[in-house]
Parts: structure tokens; C-alpha cells; sequence
């Protein structure tokens, strides 16, 4: 898991004079995905929130299933950060680590929202990685949220759902989730998570007051071709 409460989001908006750009795109093929398990067990094993695996891979059951999307993230042909999204529906059991882990409380929070017009009410952010080589690099923490958060709005998502370690609530909450339930045990962890939950309206607020993370204010970011699997050039803060 990236540092993320480490993060200033008054201070991201200065980070470089001349940020970086990132090659981003769906892992939809083989080759693509494995290169994500591996970085994930990497990061995992790193933090000591996994045991050692002979494979040096990190998945689930989780990955692959139709209501998921996995985001993969380059520089200069190296992947070094990726992020899972799991759509959710309070309209047909669709899998994901919240719900396994937080079930009633799901359920009670999927039946607050308005219906989505795409199907899908909630999403899920997890397996949110950098590689050890960029734990420094708090731009890429907001690509990562900014590529989830593309993803959540172009299927109508009404909340946002995290599960985080006890020392990562002090920054969702300054992003605006509310502290659900927790800490219980969480699929593939060693470490117990807690679920926090933010409503789409103030997802809106947030990315509203720091572009960094509003997928909107990318225009030049050719969103058409990243949904459909292609790669997307993208950067730290607007042009």
C-alpha cells in the first residue's frame, strides 16, 4: 500500500516544476495482469502485509471477475503503481473484498444510495500500489485515485468505498469518507482493514477543490481510448 498519510493535498499542487508523464492502461490482457500481481506482491511483501509465495505473485478471487477493472500504471515502460476498482450493486450479488469482509454494512450502505444510471451503485478501491522505488512520489498517489476515480464516474458510481489500515483513516477522512466499521480481517491480509465510505457528492466536493485528483480536469487525457483498453498518457496536474 502507498504511503498515503503521508500526503499533503495542499502541498500536491506544487510538487514539480515540471512533473512527469505516466503511461496508463486497462490490464485486460495476460502479460499486463501478471506484471500487476507481481508489483503487487512486491509492494505487499515489502510493507509485510503478505507472506513469501514461490509464484512472487499477489491475486485473488476478486481479479478477473466482470464487475472489476484493474489499472496499470508506466513510466518509461516500467510499471511502477496500479489500482483496483470493484463495482458493486445492491441489485445482484456482484464480488468484491467488502463485501466478504463487511457484508451487513454493505448492504445497509448500498441501500442508502440513489440507483446509478449504469447499474453499478458503489465502487470499491483496493490493491492500490507503488513500487517500493516510488514510495516518495506522492504525484503518482493522486494519478492512482484520479484513474480509479475516472472509472467510478464513467459507470454513475453514488458512493466510494475503501478498506484501509488504521493509520490511512486520518487521510480518507481528509478526502471526506466516513469511518464505517473495522478493523476486521481482510481477504489476502495479514493486517486488519477498517471500511470507510465516501458519498458521491462529496467525492465531487473534493475533486471540485484539488484538480489533482478530478478526472475532468484532464481534457487532453483521451479517456476513449483508455476504457476501451488502449494506453493513455497522463500526468500529475493539469497542463
Amino acid at each position: 500500500m502507498p504511503k498515503q498519510e503521508t500526503t499533503s493535498l495542499g502541498h500536491a499542487s506544487g510538487l514539480l516544476a515540471t512533473p512527469p508523464q505516466y503511461t496508463a492502461r486497462l490490464a485486460m490482457d495476460d502479460e499486463t495482469r501478471r506484471e500487476v500481481y507481481s508489483l503487487r506482491y512486491e509492494c505487499y511483501l515489502d510493507g509485510g502485509f503478505i507472506g513469501p509465495r514461490k509464484d512472487k505473485l499477489f491475486s485473488d478471487k476478486f481479479d478477473g471477475q466482470p464487475n472489476t477493472e484493474t489499472v496499470a500504471v508506466y513510466q518509461d515502460d516500467e510499471l511502477i503503481a496500479s489500482v483496483r476498482v470493484c463495482f458493486l450493486s445492491r441489485f445482484r450479488p456482484t464480488p468484491a473484498p467488502v463485501r466478504d469482509t463487511f457484508p451487513d454494512e454493505l448492504d445497509q450502505l448500498l441501500s442508502q444510495c440513489r440507483r446509478s444510471t449504469q447499474g453499478m451503485e458503489a465502487v470499491e478501491i483496493t490493491r492500490l500500489v507503488r513500487s517500493p522505488r516510488f514510495a516518495d512520489d506522492q504525484g503518482l498517489v493522486f494519478v492512482l485515485y484520479r484513474l480509479a476515480g475516472l472509472l467510478g464516474i464513467q459507470r454513475d458510481v453514488r458512493m466510494i468505498l475503501s478498506c484501509v489500515r488504521k493509520n490511512h483513516v486520518a487521510f480518507y477522512r481528509r478526502l471526506r469518507y466516513c469511518e464505517v466499521a473495522g478493523p476486521r480481517s481482510y481477504p489476502g491480509l495479514i493486517c486488519p482493514m477498517h471500511l470507510l465510505a465516501c458519498t458521491r457528492e462529496d467525492y465531487d466536493a473534493v475533486r471540485g477543490r484539488f484538480p489533482l485528483m478530478d478526472p475532468d480536469a484532464f481534457p487532453g487525457d483521451d479517456v476513449s481510448a483508455f476504457l476501451a483498453g488502449q494506453s493513455m498518457t497522463t500526468r500529475i496536474r493539469p497542463a
